[in-house]
């Protein structure tokens, strides 16, 4: 999906701009939500970005199938 976005279909990098779809969406949903939020790391020694509670109540491997050994 990415290498799509990347690269014409004879496989050559664009050299062009191409908007997104998603980041209009992102940067609104960014200003409503800034002022609530908060990333408390403790002492930063050990983060796991897939088990550690980020935005919500339920950490991100449970939204999405993820293998259980990352």
């Amino acid at each position: 999906m990415i290498y799509a976005k990347f690269h014409t279909n004879s496989g050559e990098r664009i050299k062009y701009h191409k908007s997104s779809s998603v980041w209009p969406g992102i940067k609104f949903a960014e200003t409503i939500n800034n002022p609530f939020t908060r990333w408390i790391t403790g002492n930063g020694k050990k983060i796991d970005f897939w088990r550690d509670l980020w935005a919500t109540c339920t950490p991100l491997h449970e939204h999405i199938d993820l293998s259980n050994h990352l």
